[in-house]
């Protein structure tokens, strides 16, 4: 296959903003940010690594919109002042002047409930008070006037970004965070005007429409559904109410209560029980007998890896909505993501681990010297995102 035949390198026009190719880095924590949430250089060098490898679109790890809606990891990056412009700039110009085509979206986020009081310095909130069984926080429930609070700080996060020179946004609407809680039946309890599921995630792009203007691009994440209720029919009806204000969507599955479901794979269990925060304090004694007694009930919920594994619910979707769909989720090989393309007629593959491993896979590609990741999916790079390392793949970098 030549590369001219290679539909996979063909620009992708949206509604506001044309992507030089097919190819999409997904939002992938690095760890790449200082005690505040300021990004570092480390993470302008990553950026420009896959820019300078022709990675069409990149989008930024999860940052913050505020302090009460930080996660839990110690180097996560913030858009949530304005005196972090000047950093973000900095890398935008530089990912630029690698390759004056790459597009640089930035997505930001709000935890909820999925956090740690030690980590915002606030109080846990959600909404509702259903606590999440991993972070197994207190949840203070949101008011009306703190829900719209959260509104204009997506907004203003939103603006910052513009005027950092970001090509557009993404909402992080899955994976259990705030957005997610408002949209799931099984958080989403309330009785007020916010009981609609949709209306918060709605509220949030009409407001950054009206601060940005309408032509600044906007990609949303949505979780297809979770374990906790959540259904594709719900994500196809949310899809439907918001649609006009996106330019795509990006389909995920799952929350944070169970965590490798998102992405699949390995299960390392010892070096989670080493490293991560929430576990690595409790004495050896106690870890032991939860790995006898409990651990085989927890990794018995566990999904296992298959390639491709949001394929089928992104073709259900894209069958119901009018907008383009990318597609995240054990995408491992050429032969897929061209199938992808042409037979099944998603817009867009979106890659996270692949490029962890593999930063130059589209020049790869571009050489006819790719065909399948070396990714093993032992997920070693996602369990030590929770500890202070910088993102990197510990698969090449054993021995």
């Amino acid at each position: 296959m030549h590369i001219n035949e290679n539909i996979l390198m063909n620009p992708l026009k949206l509604k506001h903003i044309e992507l030089p190719n097919k190819f999409i880095r997904s939002a992938t924590y690095e760890g790449m940010g200082d005690k505040n949430g300021n990004p570092k250089k480390e993470l302008s060098m990553l950026y420009s690594d896959l820019a300078r490898n022709n990675v069409g679109t990149i989008i930024t790890g999860f940052c913050y919109i505020s302090m009460n809606g930080r996660a839990m990891h110690p180097a996560q990056c913030g858009i949530d002042t304005d005196d972090k412009r000047k950093q973000w700039s900095d890398i935008v110009n530089q990912v630029n002047k690698t390759n004056p085509k790459t597009k640089l979206f930035m997505q930001i986020a709000h935890t909820g409930r999925q956090t740690l009081k030690t980590a915002t310095q606030q109080e846990v909130v959600g909404v509702s008070n259903r606590k999440c069984t991993y972070f197994k926080q207190k949840v203070k429930i949101l008011s009306d006037y703190e829900i719209n609070n959260i509104i204009s700080d997506f907004v203003n996060a939103a603006f910052r970004a513009k005027q950092a020179g970001f090509d557009g946004i993404q909402i992080h609407a899955a994976h259990g965070y705030l957005i997610h809680q408002f949209l799931s039946p099984y958080t989403n309890t309330r009785r007020d005007i916010w009981s609609d599921k949709s209306f918060f995630l709605l509220k949030i792009l009409e407001s950054i429409k009206n601060k940005c203007g309408e032509n600044f691009p906007i990609f949303a994440k949505l979780s297809h559904s979770d374990d906790r209720g959540l259904t594709i029919n719900h994500t196809i009806d949310t899809i439907k109410k918001i649609e006009h204000l996106l330019d795509a969507v990006e389909i995920s599955y799952g929350t944070m209560e169970y965590a490798l479901n998102i992405i699949r794979g390995d299960c390392p269990v010892n070096t989670i029980l080493k490293v991560n925060p929430m576990f690595n304090k409790i004495p050896y004694i106690f870890q032991s007998i939860w790995m006898k007694l409990f651990m085989r009930k927890y990794l018995s919920k566990i999904i296992p890896f298959e390639p491709n594994y949001n394929l089928n619910a992104a073709i259900q979707i894209k069958k119901h909505i009018n907008i383009p769909v990318i597609i995240v989720g054990g995408i491992r090989d050429l032969k897929s993501m061209l199938n992808m393309i042409e037979n099944q007629k998603i817009d867009a593959i979106s890659l996270c681990r692949p490029f962890i491993c593999e930063p130059d896979l589209i020049t790869k590609i571009e050489q006819e010297k790719w065909q399948n990741s070396i990714c093993t999916n032992c997920n070693l790079c996602t369990i030590y995102c929770d500890s202070e390392n910088s993102l990197k793949c510990y698969y090449k970098h054993r021995g």
